[in-house]
């Protein structure tokens, strides 16, 4: 079960993080259906290429690795926002912008197109078991996150404050791979255990984001303006 809400709470995160960029960007470029729609037509794209690269030693330690995954995915969704806020005020010419925001797409796409090859080979390694179930759990994920998007998370909460939330519980999640501990070889213990209080120091990061959104918010609104 707890492999399931895992894989839920993942794919929620990712689909949010690619509608935050989206969202930033068609305010920077405007065209909100191009941007949207290159957005996901990339993400799709990265997120085939993520498994088609992976080799052997990629899934030798699903654990560790999906712990990797899922640092790179909470750091570079929390700046995902704030970056393009900084960036345009630095003075970035549009196809720099561009550039960079379809870079970050494009990781996070491939990050999480890594995600379900390592999930399945966890949930293997406990239980040998169909892939249906963790694939459709991961559609239904990215599902709920294109909702609480579009009718919560932007037009109540604002684009800021998602950032901080979503990466909260990426690393939450990613804090819960220690329940698969068992799985990590003895010679990886040690860097798996740095990586678990890695991702407890950055949700606690995130968590005083959070309460610091507001004020984050009014400086890259100001920023922007200026």
């Amino acid at each position: 079960m707890l492999l399931y809400i895992l894989t839920f709470s993942l794919a929620f995160c990712s689909i949010v993080y690619e509608l935050l960029l989206a969202q930033t960007l068609s305010a920077f470029l405007g065209n909100t259906v191009l941007r949207f729609s290159v957005t996901i037509g990339l993400y799709l794209l990265s997120m085939g290429i993520g498994p088609l690269l992976m080799r052997g030693n990629t899934t030798k330690n699903p654990v560790t690795t999906l712990q990797k995954v899922e640092l790179g995915l909470a750091l570079g969704g929390a700046g995902s926002v704030a970056s393009l806020f900084l960036l345009d005020w630095a003075g970035m010419p549009s196809i720099g912008l561009s550039i960079f925001a379809h870079s970050l797409i494009l990781g996070i796409g491939f990050l999480t197109g890594l995600e379900i090859p390592l999930l399945i080979e966890i949930r293997n390694r406990k239980k040998k078991d169909s892939e249906a179930g963790v694939l459709g759990i991961d559609y239904l994920g990215a599902f709920a996150g294109t909702l609480i998007f579009a009718f919560l998370f932007y037009p109540k909460i604002g684009l800021v404050p998602t950032s901080f939330i979503i990466a909260t519980v990426n690393s939450v999640a990613g804090i819960f791979l220690i329940r698969y501990s068992s799985l990590v070889a003895r010679e990886r213990k040690k860097l798996f255990t740095g990586l678990v209080l890695t991702q407890v120091v950055l949700a606690c990061l995130f968590i005083y984001g959070i309460f610091m959104s507001e004020s984050v918010n009014d400086f890259l609104i100001q920023l922007y303006l200026t």
